[in-house]
C-alpha cells in the first residue's frame, strides 16, 4: 500500500496535481528530457558533508561515466574509494526515472541497507527539482518509489530471490566487487540471464576491486570484449582534489594491500596468500568452452594417435584427476580438477565443483570424465569418505586409480604394492599438505602450472596463511585449490614421473642452471702474468 508521507511533504508533487508551464519551463523540460547531463549540471543537488546541500558540479571522469550508462545496455564501472560513483549512479537514475515512462529500476546492493541509501540519495534529488521538471508522486518508501509516468525503483539486497520475477528495465548492482561469492553464484545464475535477455534492458555495475571474485571476472571479460559490458575505469588522479599527497594519506590510513585495492585498484585478494600477488594477477582467466552442473571444461582431451583403422588411440598418463569429497548438503564442495600432465607447463583443463552432489553419485560423475580425459589417473582426497574410491574401483571397475601406501616416515604413491598398508588416495595430514602447498607456489610461480578457472583463481587469491598451515580466508572456501595443493603433493613423488614421464623438479632446476649461466658468462678475463693469489687461487685481472 503507498505511504501518504509525499502528500505532507511540500518539496514533492502529489499525484494527480496539474501545474502551469511557462514557455521557458516547456523548453527547459524538452532540454533536460534530452540531455542528463545538461539536467543532473542545472537542477541536481546533492549533500556535501563540507558545505550541504550544494548543486552537482560534474567532474569530466562522472560525465564520461553517465554518458557511457546513457549510450550503452551493459556497464561496468571501477572506481577508487571516495569518488562519488553512487551519487553520479543515483543522479542519472532520476533523469532516468523522471523522462521515460513505465520503467523499471532495481537498485541492488550485498545488503538492503546499502541499496536504501542509494534510494535516499535519489530521493533527495528529487525533492530539491523545480515542479515543473517531476512527476507526480504515487508511492515515496524508504526502499521504493513509484511515479504517475509508470516509472517506479525498488531496492533488494543481491541474493537469489532479489529480483526474481520481476520485470526490471534497469538494473544497477553497488559495490559489485564486495557480494560473496556463494551469493554472487546464486544471484547471478537466479537473476542476470533473465535480465540480459532482454532487448533494451540496462545493467550496471560499480565497484572498488576486492579480490579475484565475479567483479573482476566480469571486468576481464568486458576487457577482453567477451560478456558485452563497456568497461569504464576511473583512476584517482581523475579527481581534481585527489593528488599524490591525498594519495599518500590514503596509503598511510588504509596500509599497502587495501591502498593497492581501493586507491590503485588492483585486484588483489587476502593478504599473506601462499601464492604471490604479482603470480595470481598474471593468471589469465578463459571462458569454458563448455559448462554444465558444476563442470567447467577449457581444453577437449588430446587423443593422442591415429591408429591403423583409423580409430583414435588414447594417450595413457597425459592427464590427472585431482579429487577432493564433501558431504553434499551446501556448504563445501566435492570438487575436482583436470590436470593436463604429459608437457610443461602443466595445464588446468577442468574444473568441477559442486556442493550439493551425494557422495554416492560423485563416483559417476569422476568416472565419466576421467574416461573422457583418456582413462586419467584419477588421485582422490580420503579425509571425508573412503566410499567414492571404493565405489569407483569396485563398483564402477575403474583401473586408473592411484594407489598411496602409508609408511611410518609418510605417504607415497605406489603402484598397489608393497609391504606397507596401501589405500586408495591420501589423507591430507599436515606434512602431505605441507609439501602440497610448498609444490603449488613452486609450480605456479615458476609458470610450469596454467591455471584459467575463475573459481580456482578466486580462491587461491583467499587461501592464507593461518597458525603455520595455509586454509581458506573468513566466509570462503579452498574447495578446488585444496585439489591444486593435493596436485602438488603428487608431483613431488617419484612415482609420479614413472607415471608422466615428465620430472618436474628437474625441469625447475634445469631452467634455474640455464638462467644462472646465462648471467655468469665471463666476459673480459685474461692472464697478464700479474696474477693475484687469494686463498690458493690464481685471480686474473679484469679489463674492460
Amino acid at each position: 500500500m503507498a505511504t501518504s508521507f509525499y502528500n505532507a511533504n511540500p518539496l514533492l508533487k502529489a499525484a494527480g496535481v496539474s501545474i502551469s508551464y511557462t514557455p521557458e519551463q516547456v523548453q527547459e523540460y524538452i532540454k533536460c528530457s534530452s540531455d542528463p547531463i545538461y539536467f543532473i549540471k542545472k537542477y541536481i543537488k546533492i549533500i556535501s558533508l563540507d558545505h550541504g546541500l550544494i548543486p552537482f558540479a560534474l567532474y569530466d571522469y562522472q560525465v564520461k561515466f553517465i554518458n557511457a550508462l546513457h549510450d550503452n545496455r551493459r556497464i561496468i564501472g571501477m572506481f577508487p574509494r571516495q569518488h562519488g560513483k553512487t551519487t553520479t549512479v543515483a543522479a542519472y537514475l532520476c533523469w532516468y526515472l523522471l523522462f521515460n515512462e513505465a520503467k523499471t529500476v532495481a537498485i541492488l546492493a550485498n545488503k538492503a541497507a546499502a541499496a536504501r541509501e542509494i534510494m535516499s540519495r535519489l530521493q533527495l534529488m528529487v525533492e530539491h527539482l523545480p515542479k515543473f521538471l517531476q512527476q507526480g508522486v504515487i508511492e515515496w518508501n524508504k526502499g521504493s518509489i513509484e511515479f504517475e509516468n509508470n516509472s517506479k525503483a525498488f531496492t533488494a539486497a543481491t541474493s537469489s530471490s532479489g529480483i526474481r520475477g520481476k520485470s526490471v528495465n534497469f538494473l544497477y548492482i553497488d559495490e559489485a566487487g564486495i557480494i560473496p561469492n556463494t551469493v554472487a553464484d546464486e544471484f547471478f545464475t537466479a537473476t542476470y540471464p533473465t535480465i540480459s535477455a532482454g532487448q533494451t534492458t540496462k545493467i550496471a555495475l560499480t565497484s572498488t576491486p576486492l579480490g579475484l571474485n565475479h567483479f573482476w571476472k566480469f571486468w576481464v571479460e568486458a576487457e577482453n570484449g567477451i560478456n558485452g559490458f563497456v568497461p569504464i575505469r576511473v583512476d584517482y588522479w581523475e579527481h581534481p582534489d585527489h593528488d599524490e599527497a591525498w594519495a599518500l594519506q590514503q596509503k598511510q590510513l588504509l596500509g599497502d594491500l587495501k591502498y593497492r585495492q581501493e586507491v590503485l585498484m588492483d585486484f588483489l585478494g587476502s593478504a599473506a596468500t601462499l601464492i604471490s600477488a604479482d603470480a595470481i594477477q598474471k593468471m589469465a582467466l578463459k571462458t569454458p568452452m563448455y559448462s554444465n552442473d558444476g563442470f567447467k571444461l577449457y581444453e577437449l582431451p588430446e587423443k593422442g594417435t591415429l591408429g591403423e583403422n583409423k580409430e583414435w588411440i588414447k594417450k595413457p598418463g597425459s592427464y590427472v584427476v585431482v579429487v577432493d569429497t564433501a558431504s553434499g548438503v551446501g556448504g563445501d564442495s566435492s570438487a575436482f580438477s583436470i590436470v593436463r600432465v604429459d608437457q610443461v607447463p602443466y595445464k588446468v583443463v577442468a574444473v568441477y565443483n559442486n556442493n550439493m552432489i551425494s557422495p554416492l553419485l560423485y563416483p559417476n560423475i569422476i568416472h565419466k570424465w576421467a574416461k573422457q580425459y583418456n582413462d586419467a589417473w584419477v588421485l582422490v582426497e580420503l579425509n571425508k569418505s573412503e566410499q567414492v574410491p571404493y565405489i569407483l574401483h569396485n563398483e564402477l571397475e575403474y583401473e586408473n586409480i592411484i594407489y598411496v601406501s602409508r609408511t611410518p616416515k609418510g605417504q607415497f604413491v605406489t603402484g598397489g604394492f608393497g609391504g606397507h598398508a596401501t589405500q586408495y588416495g591420501v589423507l591430507t595430514d599436515k606434512k602431505t599438505k605441507r609439501i602440497g602447498c610448498s609444490m603449488l607456489k613452486t609450480l605456479v610461480e615458476e609458470g610450469k602450472l596454467e591455471i584459467c578457472d575463475q573459481t580456482a583463481i578466486s580462491e587461491i587469491s583467499t587461501f592464507i596463511e593461518n597458525k603455520g598451515s595455509y586454509a581458506a580466508d573468513d566466509g570462503y572456501h579452498d574447495d578446488v585449490v585444496m585439489t591444486l595443493v593435493i596436485f602438488g603433493w603428487l608431483t613431488s613423488q617419484p612415482y609420479f614421473k614413472e607415471l608422466t614421464d615428465v620430472d618436474i623438479r628437474t625441469n625447475i632446476y634445469n631452467l634455474r642452471m640455464e638462467a644462472i649461466e646465462q648471467e655468469t658468462v665471463p666476459i673480459g678475463f685474461y692472464n697478464d702474468g700479474n696474477a693475484d693469489v687469494v686463498n690458493g687461487e690464481q685471480w686474473v685481472t679484469y679489463n674492460p
